[in-house]
């Protein structure tokens, strides 16, 4: 693994004074089977502000994804190793981060492909790292528009770790709560763009938790998602009767999960900015 590391401290100004404290550099990786050509990639990036490692071993690419998720993945696909990290990133299902591809082949064939695979950019060797490094700024900061932030309540700490583990790694703000007594709190602190809740707890069951949200007529709107294993339809129906806006069927898949929220946390936003 080759690496630039730029999460400088401070900055200095021409005076030689602290310009910006703690300024934060959006983490990039970079792969590409070629040692050298991912060095050369990491170097030309890092001189516009970015936090770069390179890679050009499959496994490792793969620990550092599992360890500290990039903002970005620059991806080399002109190597057989490099068609199998995009193939895995097609498959992904948690990780939201954009890749933006770079090759030899200027094919309408290889563009269409890229597009069908989910590639954020596809650049032509040679690249040009000013146009590179302004796609993957558009990139990242389109990904952080939509960092939602989702209270989740559940009283199974093993459901509430896995849909903390989900959402995070989509992007999104995430506050943890086992305790429903403690919802209004909750909302008052975290502000949350939309609440993921289980259907039934013993100290307060979701049900009786939205009707108690639902008194207060600053959060009518806030977004109430239903989770649970529950599959009698006449019993859905009677929780989203409260005022809740959708009913997911647990166990549920990570990526359906991530859909699910988004639309409507995006909705809640957006009505959000009109008022």
């Amino acid at each position: 693994m080759m690496q630039n590391n730029f999460e400088n401290n401070a900055e200095t100004d021409s005076d030689g004074g602290a310009a910006t404290q703690g300024r934060y550099f959006d983490l990039v990786y970079i792969f590409s089977a070629d040692p050298q050509y991912a060095q050369d990639v990491a170097n030309a990036l890092s001189v516009y502000n970015h936090e770069v490692l390179g890679f050009s071993d499959l496994d490792e690419l793969r620990s550092a994804i599992l360890v500290r998720a990039p903002a970005a993945l620059v991806l080399d696909v002109d190597s057989d190793s490099g068609k199998v990290v995009k193939e895995s990133m097609a498959l992904r299902v948690i990780t939201s981060f954009p890749v933006i591809y770079i090759s030899s082949n200027d094919q309408f064939e290889d563009r269409l492909l890229a597009v069908r695979e989910g590639a954020e950019g596809y650049f032509i060797k040679p690249i040009d790292p000013q146009a590179l490094s302004v796609r993957i700024d558009e990139k990242i900061a389109q990904n952080t528009v939509r960092s939602y932030r989702i209270l989740v309540v559940d009283d199974d700490e093993f459901f509430l770790s896995f849909f903390d583990a989900v959402l995070s790694s989509a992007g999104m703000h995430v506050k943890a709560l086992m305790d429903p007594t403690q919802i209004l709190d909750a909302i008052k602190t975290f502000k949350p763009e939309l609440i993921l809740t289980d259907l039934y707890m013993p100290l307060c069951s979701g049900i009786e938790m939205a009707k108690v949200i639902r008194q207060n007529n600053h959060y009518l709107d806030i977004p109430i998602v239903f989770l649970s294993s529950e599959t009698e339809m006449q019993k859905q129906l009677g929780a989203l009767e409260t005022g809740a806006d959708e009913f997911l069927t647990k166990p549920i898949d990570p990526e359906k999960l991530i859909s699910s929220i988004s639309i409507r946390a995006e909705r809640y936003r957006n009505l959000r900015k009109k008022i």
